[in-house]
């Protein structure tokens, strides 16, 4: 038998129901799976499975619901005119998708969302969202906390996006691109979270051409590359074009 949703913060206080200082309700908590199957399941919420390179959804059809990964991970991605894939952004397990549009009058995909490993995604329609908030308090906070926190994290990854994109030369978006990795793992011998045709997708241009750039790169003394890892031998012209400067 499933347990009481408010089990997991008990510990804490005992007067959870009521409760908000800071040490019972730590900053941005996530829901865990089970809270959130207790609270959504019986309001017709859906958990599917996927396996490895599944379409979760395709731009332009309709949205299923607040989509939250409970496993796996899932790639956001777009297609220009020209049938180039561009990667807008990747999800991970805790993490919501669909939040922007799930207000929507017409609550379609932007983009199309495909499994990079097997994956469990919970699907809750509007009115299992509606209906649920009103009844866990605690939850309520959580939830729109998080549906908050991951509105803004996306608005900065898209913003992130466009400044890829405003750079005119492939080496000034390579340059940003491995710039901003440094910034989030800060060393310069970093280790690249995607492969070199994610990272073509990810800065819109061809993987062959970037290949060649970072050689070049290699062979000017500004980069080393091992791999995965890369050591970055003069950071301070990388961070000229990064996203903060």
């Amino acid at each position: 038998m499933i347990g009481d949703p408010y089990e997991s913060y008990s510990s804490k206080c005992p007067s959870i129901r009521l409760c908000i200082h800071p040490t019972c309700f730590p900053p941005l908590p996530r829901l865990h799976r089970r809270e959130l199957e207790v609270l959504f399941l019986p309001r017709g919420a859906l958990v599917k499975d996927y396996k490895k390179n599944d379409f979760v959804a395709l731009s332009g059809t309709p949205m299923e619901g607040l989509g939250i990964i409970l496993e796996g991970a899932l790639l956001i991605t777009r297609e220009n005119v020209m049938g180039q894939r561009v990667i807008m952004t990747e999800f991970y397990p805790s993490q919501m998708f669909g939040e922007a549009l799930i207000f929507s009058h017409q609550p379609l995909w932007p983009a199309t969302i495909k499994t990079t490993k097997a994956s469990k995604v919970l699907f809750i329609p509007i009115h299992a969202f509606l209906e649920a908030l009103p009844k866990c308090q605690v939850c309520q906070t959580t939830l729109l906390a998080n549906l908050l926190r991951d509105l803004s994290d996306k608005t900065l990854i898209l913003t992130r996006k466009v400044h890829y994109l405003t750079l005119k030369g492939m080496r000034q978006r390579i340059f940003a691109y491995l710039s901003d990795i440094y910034r989030q793992q800060g060393t310069t011998s970093i280790k690249l979270p995607h492969t070199r045709e994610q990272i073509a997708e990810i800065i819109n241009v061809s993987r062959t051409a970037m290949s060649r750039e970072m050689s070049r790169m290699e062979k000017e003394g500004l980069i080393e590359v091992s791999g995965k890892t890369i050591i970055l031998k003069d950071i301070d012209a990388m961070t000229d074009f990064d996203f903060n400067n």
